[in-house]
């Protein structure tokens, strides 16, 4: 008896060293599944998915202009939506949930709008096409303002292939920068069909320019935000002044759309961690509150739509304050739903149609390279 009392601690201790390393068995295990899950998404969405929509475009979307524009719309639009739904379903892959407060944007998914969102990570772009994926037509028909770091990769192609913008940063540029949009508006905004206009005038992420945004504020004058920056007003005025409701101006711009998204407790998580699950208290809720307002031609002049769009942020700043107390925007809200049959269907299709180009050019056009490179060195 004396015996075994003095053994039982020791195999009570190999009992628990035994299960703390089949624990930590599992955790690895789930960080190499999550790694390769994160790997999938990763490819898929900076290639596969880039690729196979350009080359769809280029060889059977492309050729619909010899019969005509409005068709040739139709199917480009449809084309975007399914890249769309890919970012959804990635998206989903990390555990989003995206929640709604406010006024409605599917009221008006069909009207042209400028939108405006404060900007707080990379997963923003994740729940924006989340939230707007529901909203009927919205998704084929919007045009993105994105910072050109991205327009030499292969999703730059595909966004350069829908119409999208590109911004350099610097004040030395900005000028010439605005007035090729303007170009770009005027040459494209209606020909296209574009209906939202969606950009972050705020020009970065706020923890890259909360300083910056600090100071700018002491400069001029402004009260200080804690929880956004003061937007750039040059590309939104840019946008107003060219397709805003204006004397002349057919199917202008009606709405502005005020966009504040808030993450938990202001912890905002960075894309990796949210492609390996890795959430800031594993809380995956992320919330979104809309304010539509009705376009006003006087915003066609800069101070007054600076002056308007000023107040908005510190009414945002409010917003986010009240947020990060409460955890929500308001009482009534929206949950996003997105079938996950919707997320396998979407899969399937980009996987089966870059397949069908490699077997329609990629490959035959791999052999012929091939052969000439044999033939030239030997």
């Amino acid at each position: 008896m004396c015996k075994q009392n003095i053994q039982y601690p020791n195999a009570k201790k190999m009992a628990s060293a035994k299960d703390r390393s089949m624990d930590e068995s599992s955790m690895d295990l789930k960080k190499i599944m999550a790694m390769i899950g994160a790997f999938y998404w990763l490819v898929m969405t900076a290639l596969i998915v880039p690729v196979a929509c350009v080359a769809t475009c280029i060889l059977f979307v492309t050729p619909l202009l010899l019969f005509s524009r409005p068709l040739f719309n139709k199917w480009e639009h449809r084309v975007c939506r399914m890249v769309n739904d890919h970012w959804v379903s990635a998206g989903q892959y990390t555990g989003l949930n995206v929640v709604e407060y406010g006024d409605d944007i599917g009221k008006i998914s069909d009207k042209r709008c400028l939108f405006l969102a404060n900007h707080l990570g990379l997963v923003d772009h994740f729940i924006l096409m989340t939230s707007m994926h529901n909203k009927y037509n919205l998704t084929g028909r919007y045009l993105w303002v994105i910072y050109n770091i991205w327009k030499y990769t292969p999703l730059g192609m595909m966004w350069t292939a829908h119409g999208n913008f590109f911004v350099n940063g610097g004040a030395s540029k900005r000028a010439s920068v605005l007035q090729t949009f303007r170009e770009h508006l005027r040459s494209q905004y209606w020909k296209q069909d574009y209906g939202f206009v969606v950009m972050y005038p705020e020009g970065s992420r706020l923890f890259l320019i909360k300083d910056s945004s600090a100071r700018f504020a002491e400069k001029n004058g402004l009260q200080p935000l804690k929880h956004c920056a003061h937007p750039r007003t040059g590309a939104a005025h840019a946008v107003l002044s060219e397709c805003g409701p204006q004397p002349g101006c057919e199917n202008p711009i009606e709405y502005i759309v005020d966009c504040t998204l808030g993450y938990p407790k202001g912890e905002v998580v960075e894309l990796g961690k949210a492609m390996t699950g890795e959430w800031p208290n594993n809380d995956t809720t992320v919330s979104v509150h809309y304010r539509i307002h009705k376009a006003d031609p006087a915003w066609a002049d800069e101070k007054e739509l600076q002056k308007w769009l000023y107040a908005r942020y510190e009414e945002k700043d409010q917003l986010l304050d009240e947020f990060y107390r409460t955890g929500r925007f308001g009482e009534d809200s929206r949950p996003v739903f997105f079938p996950f049959s919707r997320a396998i269907l979407v899969q399937i299709f980009w996987v089966a149609l870059f397949y069908g180009h490699y077997l329609l050019w990629m490959k035959p056009l791999t052999v012929l390279s091939y052969r000439l490179l044999i033939a030239l060195l030997f």
